[in-house]
Formats: structure tokens, C-alpha cells, sequence
């Protein structure tokens, strides 16, 4: 609508905008939304198996990236390195890295390492406002800025559209605007006031590189790190009561703890009178996290993409669909599932003899040859290459993404790279290691690692030994390139 409107479209919003930043007065179409609500699984006469969206002015949303981009260069001076969640240049993959590289690093010299994986109940939803304010001010937030958002939510008011019809309008007093493109970072600098307050007389014990790590957070999934049980017992209660002091609370219930300690855990540790869960693996950022390595994770893709694959059938037995089409859709649906966060797997021979053989069996079913026509891998990848020609593997794509996530992070100054190159006390147990994260670079590169490292500095020299390295031929780049 803005586009199509033209300069007088975008004159009448520019003198809006201005008087909304001028006088802090929003329009009353602005600030109201839609709620919608969309059915889950289960029992649909039950209110928690529906799930809202809200829908609000789409020219308001001019006037929220304008605020949005005066906040966000505050918010990145308040915001703590060990949040990665709706903040530019960082991902869930990088938290993911973080995590196993840190776990592995650990094990591997033989020190332990707690984990407490937070949840919260309804987060987005439980903001408290005043002490939403109150921290934008402690934090010196542009004051012209934060009394705009302040009269924005203190006029919002919404109204359920259901059955074509618009109910009684109501003010909200408490969460974050849905569909608001404030609400993210809006929530990261509350959650940082909260992670401060827990953190003040917590002294933790885990560190790399003699930088100490308490926490690893993505928006709202919360890693708590400690170095033995009493301080994972420490680091719990300070969280529980920083929360509760600002109107969040700690879900008992999915709120789970892992060690990774050769020692069994005997301490008990509660919110509100409730035990903890203790697990031996725990699904974080949509990544399985355990003191078993990457094969887990590496398995559950494989599972995933197969079950994919699965649901795609009538697609692989549609004789109209052209074998090069199909080809795009089982990289574009099927196999970018198994390709998440590959950048952080520690692989060895089985888990690559698992991949070549996964990615073999989606071929089987694209071209409809059945195990029991005897056909070798060897005319599958040639019925393949006839049909697209030459063409990256699997486990290619896994070692380039591999090979460029740790050139990236090595030209990186943050978090990642501390825990990449970082050093963990303690000795290593005698006998034969387990393959480590980064002794994958030295195999595939054939470099040590000071001259990896070297090497990784500067870009085009380090792409040079990506290609090299993968080995992959010349093809049409945009199969795997998006």
C-alpha cells in the first residue's frame, strides 16, 4: 500500500512520524491489534490448545522501524555478549557452537560442567511494563524514545476477530506488543536487567580462555553454566528470585539440569519446592545437546530428513515432475532440515559413513529404485549427475559450511571465537582422545592449526582453502547457495 501510494503516500506518513516522535502521540488505528486465534492439536473446547496472532496497522509499522532503528544501537550497548537472540550478525548456530565446543572442551580435560536450561512461563507475555521503563531509563535509553514506546503500549488496546466479528476492546497492562517489531528487542533489554540483578553477587566458576561464561542465551532459552552442583544450586536461586522480582517465573516443569561430570549427581535442586528434572540430553535451539558428542544429533537429523522425505512420497512418484525439479525440492525441503547447524558437528568415520548413506537412500526414492534391484551407489550417483550434472555431495556441503563457519568466527572478535580458541584448565586423560571439534579443519585442511588460524585471517585466502579442501567440482551455485 505505501509503495503503490507514491511520494504523497510517503509525505503524509513522513509528517506523522514526526509528529508521533514531536508530541509522543500515537493514532488510535496505530495502536490497536487484531487477535486471532488458530487451533493446535487436542481438544479445540480447551482455551490452552489455541494459539494467537495478533495483526496490527501496516503503516504503523513504518513509524516502528524508524524507532527501531534509533533503538537498537542502544540496546546493543546494554545487551551482554551472551545473548545472540534478535541481534544482527548472530544466529541460533552460533549459540549451538558455543555450547557443544564448550561442553567438549570440558570433557575432554576432564573438568565439570553444569548446565541448567531455563524456561519460562509464557516470557513474551509476563513483561512488566513499569519495570520495563524503569530499566530503559536506568540504562539511559534516549529519553525522547523511550516516552514514545511508553505512550505506545499505554494506549495499545486489542479486541478478539472471531466468527467475522470484532469483540469488546481491551488494554493490556503486561507482555510485549505481538507482531510488533519493538517486542524483540524490547524483551532483550528487559531480560538483560533480569540476568544483571541474578548476576550481581554470583561468582561463577566456568571460564575459557580466562574469560568467565555464567550463562548462553537465545531470546529467552537460557543456558545457566556452572562448575559443580552448589554453584548450579546458587546460580538457580539467584534466577528464580531476580524473575519473580520482575513479574517472570521459572517453569519447574521444563526447566531441566544436565551435568557432565564422571561423578553421579546426589544434590537436589528446586524452584519453589519443586524438583528439578536432571536429563542426560536436552533439545536446545532445536539442536540435541549431550556429553555423547554430535552423533545423537547427526542420528536425530538423519530421522527427521527420512520422515520428510516420507511425507513428500506423491512428489518422488509424480512422473510429471521432471528428475532436476525434484532434485531442487529434496535439497530446498528434505535436506536443508539435516543441514541444521552442521557448522557445529564433530564428525568420524561412522557418522560420514551414515551421512553418504542417508543422502544415497534420498536419491533411491527420488529415482524410485528399489533395494531389490541390486542397483550400486555408483549408477545412483550417475542417473544423478545425467540428470543435473556435476554436483556437491552431502558431506561436502557439511565440511564447507564447517570450514567457512570457523573462518568467519576466527575473523570474529566476540564470544564464539574465545570459545573456539580458548583454553580450558586441567589435563587430558591418557589413551587414545576423541576426535575434537576443530581436529576436522586440521584433517580436511591439512593445516596445523597455527596456520589455519593464519590462514582464516584473511577471507579470500581462506576461501581458497575451502575449495581446495572440499574438493567439490564446478556447478550451478544456487542449489545450495541460498
Amino acid at each position: 500500500m505505501v509503495q503503490a501510494g507514491g511520494e504523497a503516500t510517503i509525505e503524509m506518513l513522513l509528517l506523522i512520524c514526526n509528529k508521533i516522535l514531536q508530541t509522543g502521540v500515537w493514532p488510535k488505528p496505530w495502536t490497536q491489534s487484531l487477535v486471532i486465534t488458530l487451533p493446535k492439536k487436542g481438544n479445540l473446547k480447551l482455551c490452552q490448545n489455541y494459539r494467537t496472532i495478533s495483526l496490527i496497522s501496516h503503516p504503523s509499522k513504518v513509524m516502528l522501524k524508524v524507532i527501531l532503528n534509533r533503538l537498537k544501537p542502544e540496546a546493543e550497548k546494554i545487551i551482554a555478549e551472551e545473548q545472540a537472540g534478535f541481534r544482527p550478525g548472530r544466529s541460533t548456530v552460533e549459540q549451538i557452537c558455543n555450547v557443544r565446543i564448550l561442553m567438549e572442551k570440558y570433557l575432554q580435560h576432564q573438568q565439570e560442567l553444569h548446565h541448567v536450561f531455563i524456561d519460562f512461563k509464557k516470557a513474551f507475555d509476563r513483561v512488566w511494563h513499569e519495570a520495563l521503563w524503569s530499566t530503559m531509563r536506568k540504562y539511559n535509553v534516549n529519553n525522547n524514545l523511550t516516552s514514545v514506546v511508553k505512550n505506545l503500549y499505554n494506549t495499545a488496546t486489542s479486541a478478539v476477530f472471531c466468527n467475522n466479528n470484532i469483540g469488546d476492546w481491551f488494554r493490556t497492562t503486561v507482555g510485549v506488543r505481538q507482531g510488533c517489531l519493538l517486542s524483540p528487542t524490547l524483551f532483550n533489554i528487559f531480560l538483560e536487567r533480569i540476568m544483571a540483578a541474578a548476576l550481581e553477587d554470583h561468582r561463577g566458576t566456568v571460564s575459557i580462555g580466562s574469560r568467565p561464561i555464567t550463562n548462553l542465551r537465545f531470546a529467552d532459552d537460557i543456558d545457566g553454566l556452572a562448575g559443580n552442583e552448589c554453584e548450579l544450586a546458587s546460580l538457580v536461586e539467584q534466577l528464580d528470585k531476580a524473575s519473580s522480582n520482575f513479574g517472570m517465573e521459572i517453569s519447574a516443569e521444563k526447566t531441566k539440569i544436565m551435568a557432565n561430570s564422571k561423578e553421579p549427581s546426589k544434590k537436589e535442586i528446586k524452584v519453589k519446592g519443586q524438583i528439578l528434572e536432571r536429563v542426560t540430553k536436552f533439545k536446545y535451539l532445536g539442536s540435541i545437546i549431550t556429553d555423547e558428542g554430535s552423533k545423537p544429533e547427526i542420528l536425530s537429523s538423519i530421522a527427521q530428513t527420512t520422515a520428510a522425505l516420507t511425507k513428500l512420497k506423491p512428489i518422488w512418484n509424480n512422473k510429471n515432475i521432471s528428475i532436476s525439479s525434484k532434485i531442487r525440492l529434496l535439497r530446498s525441503l528434505v535436506m536443508s532440515i539435516f543441514l541444521y547447524a552442521c557448522e557445529s558437528w564433530t564428525l568420524n568415520a561412522d557418522t560420514e559413513r551414515r551421512i553418504r548413506a542417508m543422502e544415497m537412500r534420498c536419491y533411491r526414492r527420488l529415482l524410485g529404485i528399489s533395494y531389490k534391484n541390486h542397483t550400486t551407489n555408483e549408477e545412483v550417483s550417475r542417473r544423478i549427475v545425467n540428470a543435473i550434472g556435476p554436483h556437491v555431495d552431502l558431506l561436502t556441503i557439511v565440511r564447507q559450511r564447517k570450514l567457512k563457519w570457523y573462518g568467519h568466527t576466527t575473523r570474529s572478535s566476540g564470544l564464539a571465537k574465545t570459545i573456539m580458541q580458548g583454553a580450558v584448565n586441567g589435563g587430558r586423560r591418557r589413551g587414545r582422545q576423541k576426535k575434537r571439534w576443530d581436529d576436522n579443519i586440521r584433517e580436511w585442511t591439512g593445516l596445523e592449526l597455527r596456520n589455519t588460524l593464519r590462514k582464516a585471517e584473511d577471507r579470500e585466502e581462506w576461501k581458497a582453502v575451502v575449495r581446495r579442501s572440499s574438493a567439490a567440482p564446478r556447478r550451478i551455485p544456487d542449489l545450495w547457495d541460498r
